[in-house]
């Protein structure tokens, strides 16, 4: 989910975007003032510190703070903070319970009915009930229309939402198909009915829109321009947040990144992957989480030699991913045994299940009939042809041209005739729609519900021919109203088909990082999908000095 373009403003805006820019650094080192951490202080001194509540954090201009319409990536993340979904994905995306207090499906799992969670209140201090989650689908269901909505899929397969009667805290939902029911849609905003008439009045006052949610923060106020202060709802029903969030706007975040050794940001996020290096002299802590884009290698499968499982798995053990995290990605990554997100649902990956072994590789190409029957000092095919395997690579991305270059450094030990296509983003794109490849270096950001039958199913249009009669009905399963032990189990066998298969070989998965201020009092566990996970007990204590 990208920042989405904006038309460049008149010229007044600008110069307006330009002082209140230069104000918020004027802000800064004023909130600074008394409160900067020291570092390096005699170790023999005994220290006085001062706790302190502001949390100060960088975003960029956004389009709109209504998540029902924005797709700006920081509207999206900071909603998680003012808004709750009837569902949110814990650390390993299981579903877990939000404004929901009891959930079941019907024999057919075509219903959903749900107990609401009560006494729950908007910010405005308004009750929540089943009204305003009605509300919330049909608005979704209309936005998607045009696609004004980042959340259209999510409430797709819906076909109808009904209250109950005499009971404000009933709902049913309805599904047009049972193989796309599982309660992981409904992690989207709740949104009150009582602020809006109908979906099209989410488009009117876009700027100047300030959110009312039933999240753990409020918004105290907000200047377009330059920033947004979040308070602790009191009334929330979970824990009661014990600090303020001060989102400062930046054109870009990273313009922040020197503000935090004064201790005048306290956090900001960064997913280059060389980060490490780019903050290795700063006096702060680099914290790294898993992100949900996986580096894989992609086989074509409608031809060969690609299409034979074993060709798959010597090309796997011909592939030192070890020496791919490091020398490609800067460790920036976490090594994954399928295209899954590492422990999805609490299962543990294999560890290399196809470690490193070129002998290994050369007795499976040896048991297909590949070998050099001309001489040439290169394998042929079964039949005496040349054998080429070409690897297709975006040359606009030097960690994927990296990786082309040392898998073709192994498969020429294994005396493949191999030829790296690079290409720009357009061609690359055309030339994996055409099949016009052996093996692709790419990648997928997948998202958050990890309903991957787009890449992995047969019906679905997968790109690189991909099918297995075996494991179709388990990814229709995964996605439909099964009990979460129910689907760990499912799980655990589409898990062990695709270790087998290796329709793509996961690379690895890689990692963004928090660079946090030392000054930050309190544990940093960001998640891909919620990266201010957790920041309801964060304060931060600075060292006083001797004149306070």
């Amino acid at each position: 989910m990208k920042n989405e373009h904006i038309t460049p403003a008149p010229q007044y805006r600008k110069f307006k975007r330009l002082c209140a820019v230069a104000l918020v650094f004027c802000l800064l080192l004023l909130a600074g003032c008394g409160e900067t951490a020291l570092f390096g202080a005699d170790e023999e001194r005994t220290s006085t510190y001062r706790m302190s509540e502001r949390i100060f954090l960088p975003m960029e201009e956004v389009r709109t703070l209504n998540p029902a319409i924005s797709k700006d990536k920081d509207t999206y993340e900071i909603s998680k903070l003012l808004y709750d979904g009837l569902f949110a994905l814990d650390e390993n995306l299981i579903p877990q319970k939000k404004l929901v207090e009891f959930y079941s499906y019907d024999e057919n799992a075509l219903v959903l009915s749900l107990t609401l969670r009560q006494g729950v209140l908007w910010h405005d201090g308004a009750a929540f009930t089943a009204a305003d989650v009605k509300f919330s689908i049909e608005a979704y269901q209309s936005l998607s229309y045009t696609n004004d909505t980042i959340y259209g899929d999510y409430v797709s397969n819906i076909r109808a939402v009904n209250t109950v009667q005499n009971d404000p805290h009933a709902v049913t939902i309805s599904f047009r198909d049972a193989t796309s029911a599982a309660v992981e849609n409904l992690v989207f905003p709740i949104l009150p009915a009582h602020q809006f008439r109908r979906a099209a009045d989410m488009k009117s006052n876009i700027e100047r829109f300030i959110p009312v949610g039933t999240g753990a923060y409020q918004v105290e106020s907000y200047n377009s321009l330059s920033n947004l202060v979040l308070k602790a709802n009191p009334d929330y029903f979970g824990e009661v947040a014990r600090n303020r969030l001060e989102f400062m706007i930046f054109p870009q975040k990273k313009d922040a990144l020197n503000l935090l050794n004064s201790g005048n940001i306290t956090i900001l996020f960064d997913s280059d992957v060389d980060r490490d290096i780019l903050f290795n002299n700063m006096d702060a802590q680099s914290v790294s989480f898993v992100s949900n884009e996986a580096e894989v290698i992609g086989f074509n499968l409608r031809s060969a030699p690609a299409r034979s499982r074993m060709f798959r798995q010597a090309i796997a053990y011909a592939i030192d991913a070890n020496e791919i995290l490091e020398s490609a990605y800067l460790n920036s990554g976490v090594l994954s045994d399928t295209i899954y997100y590492p422990n999805y649902y609490g299962i543990a990956g294999q560890e290399e299940p196809y470690a490193y072994d070129l002998e290994r590789a050369a007795l499976l190409l040896a048991g297909l009939g590949y070998r050099d029957v001309d001489g040439d000092g290169y394998l042929d095919d079964s039949g005496g042809g040349g054998l080429l395997i070409t690897i297709l690579v975006n040359e606009e991305d030097p960690s994927r041209v990296q990786v082309a270059q040392i898998i073709k450094n192994e498969l020429d030990k294994l005396a493949l005739n191999t030829y790296i296509n690079y290409c720009d983003a357009e061609t690359y794109r055309a030339n994996i729609e055409a099949g016009t490849y052996d093996l692709f270096i790419g990648g997928y950001a997948f998202n958050e519900r990890y309903d991957l039958r787009g890449v992995l199913h047969s019906a679905y249009g997968n790109r690189i021919g991909y099918a297995n009669v075996a494991l179709d009905p388990l990814l229709d399963a995964m996605q439909s109203g099964v009990s979460i032990g129910q689907k760990t189990e499912l799980f655990r066998q589409v898990h062990a088909i695709l270790v087998e298969d290796i329709p793509y070989y996961c690379l690895l998965y890689k990692t963004h990082g928090a660079i946090v201020s030392r000054a930050l009092d309190g544990e940093v566990k960001p998640l891909f999908h919620n990266i201010y996970n957790g920041c309801e007990r964060w304060v931060c204590r600075y060292e006083m000095e001797a004149s306070e």
